[in-house]
């Protein structure tokens, strides 16, 4: 029985590959390279970081623990 190849690591704030390549081809590219998907996957995680600190500080400042969507809509839009 042939061995199963192990499972490409995304590191710990990265999303799965597939997933960000399917976000590349609905914006229409037919052809994705390996480092367009990392790149793009480094960024979204730089960025949902940010964003995700920011409405933490909103959530606090609002008295609260729990994150809302609107925390979320908000610290995106001063983020910028």
């Amino acid at each position: 029985m042939p061995k199963k190849k192990a499972a490409k690591s995304e590191g710990k704030t990265g999303f799965a590959g597939a997933r960000v390549e399917k976000l590349i081809r609905d914006a229409g590219a037919f052809r994705v390279s390996a480092d367009a998907i990392a790149s793009l996957n480094e960024v979204i995680a730089n960025r949902g970081m940010e964003i995700a600190k920011y409405a933490v500080e909103i959530a606090g400042h609002s008295g609260r623990k729990t994150i809302k969507a609107d925390d979320i809509r908000l610290a995106e839009t001063k983020v910028g």
